[in-house]
């Protein structure tokens, strides 16, 4: 009989539905998703500055529930997901096993405690890590908080490299460590990205996009992506006579801000607004390279993922979550201290030099990004689950 898992998350998402679809498809375990809530277009469209819905699927190929929600504002913050019901659901044992993931909201503390309580094993995805600098006797005081329940997880479902250091700093066993790396739908932005390609004249016609070697910012305009510091990049490289062109894909507070300060300047820079799920490759296939300046709070940095599918390398700050494990200086991209943009103009000047060389780390990229696949992480999900001794007695329960 196949093992019973039970995940639960805040909301459906673009990058969740794809590991819970091919978690579905395995015939070792069921899987059962619950959902916080459902988030509005204008809910979906806090920070990006605009209301929209996915426009890809979240909800086909898997079995899920919507749990009742007694938040007085359901939302994304800690207090909008208060779902009593998900603490009885464990207790009752209809599933061996459950996948949390994080433990940002109520709802998230609600499973885990009844899972300790009751004995039921519960395996932890989330995408914390250390890269944030704090003092070191903050961080110590921290440790011996968090270090009394993060040991106490069944599995700890790992991300990346910066992730499983956060686990051991605070006391848990590596040996428990499984990875589950951030993945995209690889294959999908790869073929959307080459379709794209065919019509990049068409689509650079659109935007105003000359022949010119295209850096690409993809993101919330939002403090803690920096995207003044693209801009300020692209302003200090052409004022040393680079002729090159910035593409600006998305929006939030921040745009209107960026915008005005490349037009008072003649920046040659295009701004598309957002694009959705099916519409993003575009960008990818048209552009060279990859910018991610982000600052605090960049845990990951799924947008690198998605272009280097496509064939892109890419330059991130010291501060992105997976610089450790997607970016090779010198091989799929670079990284530069956050903030510094002379650093980021200097990385951006080498592709400037060499579009062949961008072209070459590209491939690379894409080749490095294969292992951060949703079937890999839905096979080791799965591997996770069936090492638990189900039946067994929980070393870790209360």
């Amino acid at each position: 009989m196949p093992t019973q898992v039970g995940i639960l998350l805040t909301h459906p998402t673009q990058y969740h539905s794809p590991w819970f679809k091919e978690l579905a498809s395995r015939t070792e375990i069921e899987i059962e998703v619950f959902y916080c809530f459902q988030p509005d277009a204008d809910q979906q469209g806090i920070d990006f500055g605009v209301a929209f819905e996915w426009d890809v699927p979240l909800l086909d190929g898997y079995r899920y529930t919507f749990l009742k929600n007694v938040a007085r504002e359901p939302g994304f913050d800690y207090a909008g997901c208060d779902t009593p019901e998900i603490a009885q659901l464990i207790s009752s044992k209809k599933c061996d096993a459950w996948i949390v993931n994080g433990w940002k909201v109520k709802s998230d503390w609600q499973a885990i405690r009844s899972c300790w309580r009751s004995r039921t094993p519960v395996l932890i995805r989330g995408d914390s890590n250390l890269i944030d600098s704090k003092p070191l006797h903050l961080r110590f005081a921290k440790r011996l908080i968090l270090g009394r329940w993060i040991p106490r997880f069944s599995r700890y479902l790992t991300v990346g490299k910066l992730n499983e250091e956060f686990y051991r700093f605070y006391g848990a066993d590596p040996s428990r460590f499984v990875p589950v790396r951030h993945y995209v739908d690889n294959d999908r932005f790869a073929l959307q990205a080459a379709q794209a390609q065919k019509n990049a004249a068409t689509i650079r016609s659109e935007w105003g996009i000359p022949e010119k070697p295209v850096f690409l910012f993809a993101g919330k305009f939002i403090e803690k992506k920096r995207p003044m510091d693209a801009i300020k990049a692209v302003e200090l490289l052409t004022s040393e006579g680079s002729d090159i062109h910035l593409l600006m894909v998305g929006d939030g507070a921040l745009r209107n801000s960026c915008e005005e300060y490349a037009r008072t300047r003649q920046l040659p820079i295009s701004f598309t607004g957002f694009l959705n799920q099916n519409e993003i490759s575009k960008a990818y296939g048209c552009s060279n390279v990859l910018l991610l300046p982000s600052g605090y709070g960049e845990t990951w940095g799924l947008v690198v993922n998605e272009a280097m599918s496509c064939g892109l390398p890419a330059i991130v700050s010291d501060r992105v979550g997976c610089g450790p494990d997607l970016i090779s200086n010198g091989k799929t991209g670079f990284v530069f201290p956050v903030g510094d943009i002379k650093a980021l103009s200097e990385a951006m000047q080498v592709y400037v030099n060499d579009l062949a060389l961008a072209e070459k780390h590209g491939i690379q990229a894409r080749e490095r990004v294969r292992a951060y696949d949703v079937r890999l992480a839905a096979q080791n999900t799965a591997e996770a689950v069936l090492s638990l001794e189900i039946n067994g007695t929980n070393s870790n329960a209360i």
